[in-house]
């Protein structure tokens, strides 16, 4: 296997660390006026300058080709392609093709899967706007004003960060909380708060069977049942992301009710999917699309 760090390009990055380790970033404007120019680009919104970090010339050279003989471009396509790159789970690593919103099919195993990325976004898409409208009711018709997601690691960290980032363009009668932690009293102290004929939970697992989420989901139905309704109320305030459907519905989630994803969706990409379900919520599926659109135009 290729030694990244034994390579003659690594350790000429080394010899030039110790000798630009006293440079002053100014001293490279004074000489290259053009820093700035060269050193800066916009992208999809965003503005990236780095043109003060301590890089001079010779070591923005070494590094691109450092990329190169890492072979960084064909690993990238490999990825986009849908060859198995994830070696450890011998999977294909495709978060790329959630936020792919265009009409070319990407493949796994030889199956288009943009078909079903897209019927699972329609799915999102009607029942964001079922809640957010009030079209959604709970168990004794009122409508939902507080979304519980209920997730750990990768399912909770990139929906919680969009939902607190993106707080201006909340929905102004729905408030979102998160709970990740096993210890009974995070979700006792959420719980508390709130009034279970009027909560949403979104139960976040790609396995259904996530020992922390479990715990967790498994007290949210008990407050629930003895706060409220009966077992057959639960399906009007529990739903799921996962991809074990049967195990959701034994846990009393209806089968329309459980938005898919796919194993090749790696937790910490995961808020691209159906994991994002909290923010499609929050800010509604229009924004959600454009954070799609935005990520893509990264892609590309």
């Amino acid at each position: 296997m290729f030694q990244l760090t034994r390579s003659v390009t690594w350790q000429a990055l080394e010899r030039l660390r110790d000798k630009t380790a006293n440079d002053r970033i100014r001293d490279y404007f004074t000489s290259d006026p053009q820093r700035f120019e060269k050193m800066s680009l916009r992208v999809g919104g965003l503005f990236l300058d780095y043109s003060k970090h301590q890089v001079s010339d010779e070591v923005l050279a070494k590094l691109i080709e450092l990329a190169d003989h890492s072979a960084l471009v064909q690993r990238r396509a490999q990825m986009f392609s849908g060859d198995i790159i994830n070696v450890t789970e011998n999977r294909p690593v495709l978060h790329t093709a959630l936020r792919h919103l265009g009409d070319e099919p990407v493949y796994v195993d030889g199956e288009d899967v943009m078909p079903e990325i897209t019927r699972t976004r329609e799915q999102i898409k009607l029942f964001s706007e079922a809640v957010r409208s009030g079209e959604w009711k709970g168990y004794n018709g009122q409508r939902i004003k507080d979304v519980v997601n209920i997730g750990i690691g990768g399912s909770d960290l990139g929906p919680n960060m969009a939902v607190r980032a993106l707080l201006k363009y909340r929905h102004p009668e729905l408030h979102f909380h998160f709970v990740s932690n096993v210890d009974g009293t995070h979700i006792q102290k959420v719980l508390s708060r709130l009034d279970p004929a009027t909560t949403l939970f979104i139960v976040s697992t790609k396995t259904f069977s996530t020992q922390e989420t479990l715990l967790n989901a498994k007290t949210a139905r008990r407050w629930f049942l003895e706060n409220a309704g009966e077992d057959a109320d639960v399906g009007a305030h529990f739903i799921a992301a996962s991809t074990n459907r049967k195990a959701a519905m034994e846990f009393g989630i209806r089968e329309e009710n459980v938005f898919e994803f796919w194993a090749w969706v790696g937790g910490r990409y995961s808020m691209w999917s159906s994991i994002g379900l909290p923010i499609a919520l929050s800010i509604g599926f229009e924004g959600f699309i454009e954070l799609l659109e935005g990520a893509h135009e990264m892609d590309r």
